[in-house]
């Protein structure tokens, strides 16, 4: 826990956890978003035309205490990924792809209040999978996720550990797979 002094007040910090985008050696990363204060309809429609405009795979929303999330297993390029996050008629957070894309990869936080509410299907063949992110997600969500694709041969994820003040100290209840590498955020 950090404590920063702000003029004469102290601001508490918490910690919190969440999977990177990285999903290679290269500048290959997952599509993550985010959507806080949204209804779920609102955010199906525009993950379903973000889906159809650019070929993606299927899509897991998940919801937790603040909104929700949503993570595809699509192998893009950082900038892509950017560039589809802050379109003019997206309404997903803009400060989450504007401090991932300065930073070099996402964040997408993850603790016990998480869980995928819809899946939008989509059986697109044009971008590789993260090998990794599937592995995660089946891990952490108990499911299983259909191997019908290609997918990379990355298995390495990074577990990212960074400071919040809205968000709690957040613990994984489970064992952490050999395969999770935890990497502090400066």
């Amino acid at each position: 826990m950090k404590i920063e002094k702000l003029g004469d007040k102290e601001k508490l910090f918490k910690c919190c956890y969440g999977i990177s985008s990285k999903a290679g050696v290269k500048d290959e990363h997952v599509f993550m978003t985010d959507y806080d204060g949204f209804g779920i309809e609102s955010v199906v429609n525009q993950l379903k035309q973000i889906q159809k405009e650019f070929n993606m795979s299927d899509i897991y929303i998940i919801e937790s205490e603040h909104g929700f999330n949503a993570i595809c297993l699509d192998v893009m390029n950082l900038s892509l990924i950017y560039n589809i996050g802050i379109d003019v008629f997206s309404f997903a957070d803009r400060d989450f792809f504007r401090y991932g894309f300065n930073r070099g990869y996402f964040t997408l936080r993850f603790d016990k209040d998480k869980k995928i509410v819809r899946i939008l299907k989509n059986e697109s063949h044009k971008y590789i999978k993260s090998l990794a992110h599937k592995l995660f997600l089946e891990w952490y969500f108990d499911i299983f996720i259909d191997s019908d694709y290609s997918f990379n041969n990355y298995t390495n994820i990074k577990l990212v550990q960074y400071p919040s003040n809205k968000n709690g100290y957040h613990l994984f209840e489970k064992q952490l797979p050999q395969y999770l590498e935890v990497m502090k955020d400066d």
